[in-house]
């Protein structure tokens, strides 16, 4: 795979210098540490890598010019972003985001989606006492059993059947054997 990070045709001759591969690959990992800095056990987007996720998603969802886009977007907003205090650094990425919202959106949605899909986020996850798995639909997640006497609504408002006194409802009457439900509505 080729990996074209100079700006596409769409920028203006006159932008910002194009970057190098190791000048883009910093701006975008300095670009997802301001939007997921880390704090205490939580790691940084940067050090678990979503910036690696990020332009492989960028490649192949978007499309090839689609990360040149986002390196020319950052640079004209006054990046690069290193060496920067973190007021300028959001300052940066808010200009991007007015000048860019479609594509800040993109990003922003896939750097949230590429942390928590991360396994040393999944773990500062259930460090936190809440159970938290990478591939839930496996085996699913525990379900503690009802506990009626803990769980009983006393609140007064509404209503419910308990389990031991539901009874099947006889819809032997709807004839909805013949009745085609998506008419229903339809015909009042």
């Amino acid at each position: 795979m080729t990996i074209d990070i100079h700006p596409t045709a769409e920028t203006p001759p006159d932008g910002p210098a194009k970057p190098g591969p190791a000048e883009a690959a910093s701006l975008l990992a300095d670009f997802v540490s301001v939007l997921i800095p880390g704090d205490g056990d939580w790691p940084s987007a940067a050090d678990v890598g979503v910036q690696a996720v990020l332009a492989t998603r960028l490649f192949e969802d978007l499309g090839r010019g689609q990360f040149a886009r986002l390196a020319a977007a950052l640079l004209a907003a006054g990046g690069p972003l290193r060496g920067r205090g973190e007021d300028e650094q959001v300052a940066i990425v808010r200009r991007f985001e007015a000048a860019e919202p479609a594509l800040f959106g993109w990003v922003r949605d896939a750097a949230y989606i590429a942390y928590y899909e991360n396994p040393f986020v999944a773990a500062a996850i259930n460090a936190q006492g809440h159970p938290y798995d990478l591939r839930p639909h496996i085996k699913g997640y525990p379900v503690m059993p009802f506990d009626l006497e803990r769980q009983t609504p006393r609140h007064g408002r509404g209503r419910y059947i308990a389990t031991p006194d539901v009874r099947r409802v006889d819809t032997s009457t709807l004839d909805l054997d013949s009745e085609r439900t998506q008419a229903w509505g339809l015909k009042r």
